[in-house]
């Protein structure tokens, strides 16, 4: 045998010992446009980065149609870069989860198993789109707030087919996320020292719409899609903060950040009078990948 199958032998074998000992987590964001990704070692993301298209109707309001195509672009992202003894740790589509803010009731602690409480609650009050108990639940408490907490919950076929992506990839799946769990937990961090009065409006452009988030208060308050560019924009983020003043008279003033840069800042700027805010997630690439990180390296 020559000595350089001896090498590739060698390598061969001890690439698992060296994956239990120094393990690796590839950090995925997934969308229904594309996929976006960032390698974590040692708590600090590296230099390997994945962003790849997705080809239209690939991937629809979260589900994932064409299951083994993105699970062999999956796979051969993971080969071309020698991570397929990594660990996997995914975002969900945004449009794959339906959030809650839900509030344990006064004087009680948390329960000890929040799961569990949430599926004992009046289905009808949480007005979700599938039933509870074909959910699968994401519980995150409310920083500063000892009984309120964000419910993000996904049905369990959606769930069972991105699954099916990732063993059709080879990929080891340790777990997956809603988007908006991950992206409110690394949006924390930016709304330190912001007033309780005010109306935080947190805009993630894409290509086809732009994602809005209001918060207040630490909670976030409402989501919707808005125009992804021009005039329409404009008139639709206008639209959704006077339509959120009028049932919220507490709101004093408002914040307006960017997740990515926008061309219309400056319009947004006029139109509601406040100086737009680019959030800088360096180093990591999304505020959805910051959080799926933060949660990864949380005690």
């Amino acid at each position: 045998m020559e000595i350089s199958s001896l090498i590739e032998d060698l390598q061969e074998r001890i690439r698992p010992l060296q994956a239990r000992l120094f393990p690796r987590q590839v950090l995925l964001e997934l969308r229904d446009d594309g996929i976006q990704g960032q390698v974590l070692a040692d708590g600090s993301p590296g230099k390997v980065r994945f962003d790849a298209p997705l080809p239209p109707l690939t991937c629809r309001n979260g589900m994932p149609l064409e299951r083994e195509p993105i699970g062999d672009l999956i796979g051969d992202l993971m080969v071309r870069d020698n991570l397929m003894e990594a660990f996997v740790m995914a975002a969900l589509p945004p449009a794959a989860a339906a959030w809650r803010v839900i509030e344990w009731p006064a004087g009680l602690a948390v329960p000890d198993d929040p799961l569990q409480a949430v599926r004992e609650l009046d289905p009808v009050s949480l007005r979700l789109p599938f039933s509870l108990s074909e959910a699968v639940i994401d519980i995150k408490p409310i920083a500063g707030s000892g009984t309120k907490a964000m419910l993000a919950a996904s049905s369990r076929e959606l769930v069972d087919s991105w699954i099916e992506v990732f063993n059709h990839a080879g990929a080891r799946l340790e777990r997956l996320a809603p988007a908006q769990s991950c992206e409110f937990l690394a949006l924390g961090a930016h709304l330190e020292g912001v007033s309780s009065r005010d109306l935080v409006l947190l805009l993630t452009p894409g290509p086809s719409t732009t994602r809005l988030l209001m918060v207040r208060d630490g909670t976030p308050r409402f989501e919707r899609s808005v125009a992804a560019a021009g005039h329409q924009l404009l008139e639709e983020v206008a639209r959704s903060v006077a339509f959120y003043r009028r049932i919220d008279h507490e709101v004093r003033a408002v914040r307006l950040l960017l997740a990515a840069p926008m061309a219309e800042a400056d319009a947004l700027a006029a139109r509601l009078g406040v100086q737009p805010e680019l959030i800088h997630t360096t180093p990591f690439d999304s505020l959805v990948i910051e959080g799926l990180a933060v949660a990864e390296l949380e005690p």
